[in-house]
């Protein structure tokens, strides 16, 4: 089956390259699911979280958030960047493809039952969008938007293998949603089938849709920023939906073989910190 990663580097060996690190995109999403329901939900972040709505609702959004913020990387698989003695796969502006995949998955959900949902979708569209979209890079959000071409695959038969995978992952963490949610969100993925260039051997997304999709999440980011002008109680979940957000994607990324950064130690840190406080009485 083909495999979707969501890290992967290597180093030359004996004139081909030895794989030094690499985490598939399931694993980073189990390890990142495991840390934001052992670790998260026992600090005072998340229980100051759910006093501001449903809690079976934010742990719902949440975990779309956790597990689709990265599901852009589905079109980089390919895209490999090479640096002295390194090869490792650039996914610069994922977040991009995220924010407009998960939105549509938003819009399939939404579409199952308008009436019953509407004031739900209304709440929480620009709070898991907006997470998802700041979730890397928050000051350098522009400088990571306009690329030209994506490379996404070898050939059609590995982007089927690929969107295999993503309805199995979907279907494995997300059950709740249901199959028809599911399928629509496959068929929108489809839409942005990957072409052929001349004098290219592999599949890529190109400049033009490329385009299509930035203006489409520009339009999102302007929302999620007229909604955190206008409200404090919006402002307020999305800063805490993003950095519950950023600490369980750093959490998931662990065991990729890269050395523990300073970054990581505050994640650690902030965990200590909210537990203790918890704690008191």
């Amino acid at each position: 089956m083909t495999e979707i990663y969501a890290y992967y580097k290597a180093v030359k060996d004996d004139g081909g390259f030895r794989e030094i690190g690499k985490q598939t995109l399931e694993q980073h999403i189990s390890k990142a699911i495991k840390f934001l329901n052992e670790e998260i939900k026992n600090t005072k972040i998340w229980k100051y979280y759910v006093s501001l709505s449903n809690e079976e609702i934010i742990d719902k959004w949440m975990k779309v958030a956790v597990i689709l913020h990265d599901i852009g990387k589905i079109f980089y698989q390919e895209n490999f960047k090479f640096l002295k003695e390194w090869r490792y796969l650039n996914f610069v502006g994922h977040e991009f493809l995220s924010t407009y995949l998960v939105d549509k998955f938003l819009n399939a959900w939404l579409e199952e039952d308008i009436e019953s949902r509407i004031e739900e979708y209304k709440s929480f569209r620009w709070i898991v969008c907006g997470s998802i979209l700041y979730h890397h890079h928050a000051m350098g959000l522009r400088g990571r938007e306009r690329l030209y071409k994506i490379a996404t695959c070898k050939n059609e038969n590995e982007f089927n293998g690929i969107l295999s995978k993503v309805l199995d992952i979907i279907q494995k963490y997300l059950p709740e949603f249901g199959d028809d949610v599911t399928q629509k969100f496959i068929n929108d993925i489809k839409v942005l089938r990957p072409t052929k260039l001349i004098n290219y051997t592999k599949l890529y997304l190109t400049g033009d849709l490329l385009s299509e999709i930035y203006r489409y999440v520009d339009e999102i980011n302007e929302e999620i920023w007229r909604n955190f002008v206008k409200s404090g109680e919006f402002g307020k979940k999305m800063i805490l939906s993003t950095n519950i957000l950023i600490m369980a994607d750093y959490r998931g990324s662990e065991e990729r073989g890269e050395i523990r950064t300073k970054f990581g130690e505050v994640v650690d840190e902030s965990i200590k910190l909210y537990r203790e406080i918890l704690s008191l009485p």
